[in-house]
């Protein structure tokens, strides 16, 4: 066998394999002998077929099936020389297969490329601190009243902001299409709930009424279903409510249950503001750490995993429209220019994990199996599951060893730290 091993770039790999006319002649030979046993072909008895006939009638089926035993043998026997790990099975190309003559092909694929980080210590980051205002306790306040407002029956008056209207809407195309119904909207008046038209046609409703008006929803607007379309739309008001908000005072804070002065409840929402705006600090520091890691060590990340990549951002875009019950195929998104928007930040995740496993494995960098633990530990709490149990499954299904990895990773970035000239 000759091999002819060609790279480009940092992981794109190349061979070009030859095999001898006699190994392919051979190989054709041995799947006569198999045919003329096992087909059946009137005339002749099973097993007593003339080899000949064999050759001549299914010439193109044995020697494709010859081919096809050879090449991925070949591919092995070379990757096992050179010692080489393909991120994904080698693509052939340019095949040659005519009996009497070499088997030629060229095997393509791509190899994790070798990386040697370089210039990760004394790495200059500004750190951030943020402080929690009043202004954000007392925004906490308000939102724990809305959730605990109180909605009473309104008579005597039409709709206005903030007022709760209870209806029915139905919605058509405009052009003609479908129409759908949807009884027993709630909608707070004011907010950006539907479509504006709506709230507008809303002042000084009583219940009883039925307002009609079209709807055109932006084409970069939140609503996936609606977006870039109009709305001929029928709403009719059944029952206004009037929202009332309690008094912000010890009765709220006892209303949660483990509070007796309203004073426990905002050093309560302070500790966790500041707790979240720690890890957001935090996250923002390890961020502007990675991304000076990736730009002093510049390499073209193989495609395969880019690619994957890119694959994985979309699975999970897909899957959060399907749990606001939104068809990702009928939502009008262009996911071929999703695909090319996600591509510089995939390509550059793919850098940041390549660069970080490296690292580790440069400054021996390890997880402990407490570390593990504790990790499982966590999630199994939230998974309502026993660490045990987790654990067996993750080996099972081979999110173990990402686990660990992404601890690795964790720990490489923990290095970059520790080493670095922070601001």
């Amino acid at each position: 066998m000759k091999v002819d091993y060609v790279e480009e770039g940092s992981s794109l790999r190349h061979m070009d394999i030859e095999l001898a006319a006699d190994e392919l002649n051979d190989e054709f030979e041995k799947g006569v002998r198999s045919l003329s046993r096992s087909v059946k072909l009137r005339g002749f008895r099973k097993g007593k077929i003339p080899k000949d006939v064999i050759r001549q009638r299914f010439r193109s089926d044995v020697l494709e099936q010859a081919v096809q035993d050879l090449v991925p043998k070949a591919v092995n026997e070379a990757l096992k020389e050179r010692e080489l790990y393909p991120i994904d099975d080698p693509r052939v190309s340019n095949l040659e297969s005519k009996l009497g003559e070499p088997l030629r092909f060229r095997a393509t694929f791509e190899v994790i490329p070798s990386i040697e980080v370089r210039d990760y210590k004394d790495i200059e980051a500004t750190e951030q601190k943020t402080i929690v205002t009043d202004e954000q306790i007392e925004a906490g306040i308000e939102h724990l009243r809305e959730q605990n407002a109180r909605f009473d029956p309104i008579e005597g008056r039409g709709a206005q902001d903030h007022d709760i209207v209870l209806g029915d809407l139905v919605e058509t195309p405009s052009g003609g299409g479908a129409e759908k119904r949807h009884q027993d909207v709630s909608i707070e008046v004011g907010s950006e709930a539907y479509h504006k038209s709506l709230h507008e046609m809303l002042q000084g409703a009583e219940p009883g009424a039925e307002i009609t008006f079209t709807a055109t929803f932006d084409a970069d607007g939140g609503d996936a279903e609606r977006a870039g379309k109009s709305f001929d739309v029928t709403f009719h008001v059944k029952e206004l409510k009037e929202k009332v908000l309690p008094d912000a005072d010890d009765e709220l804070a006892k209303d949660m249950g483990s509070f007796d002065t309203l004073d426990e409840v905002k050093a309560e929402f302070r500790s966790q503001a500041e707790k979240r705006a720690e890890r957001e600090d935090e996250q923002h520091l390890r961020t502007q750490l990675i991304q000076k890691l990736i730009d002093k060590n510049a390499f073209d990340p193989p495609e395969t995993l880019t690619e994957r990549e890119i694959d994985s951002r979309l699975e999970a875009a897909a899957r959060d429209l399907y749990q606001k019950g939104v068809d990702p195929t009928k939502a009008g998104i262009d996911w071929n220019a999703v695909r090319a928007e996600q591509r510089a930040a995939s390509e550059a995740a793919v850098r940041a994990t390549l660069l970080l496993d490296r690292l580790a494995h440069q400054e021996s960098i390890e997880v402990t199996e407490e570390e593990v633990s504790a990790e499982l530990q966590k999630a199994s709490e939230v998974l309502e599951k026993s660490p045990e149990a987790l654990r067996a499954q993750m080996m099972k299904d081979g999110s173990l060893e990402q686990l660990i990895g992404r601890l690795r990773r964790e720990k490489a970035v923990d290095f970059i730290k520790q080493h670095a000239k922070l601001k």
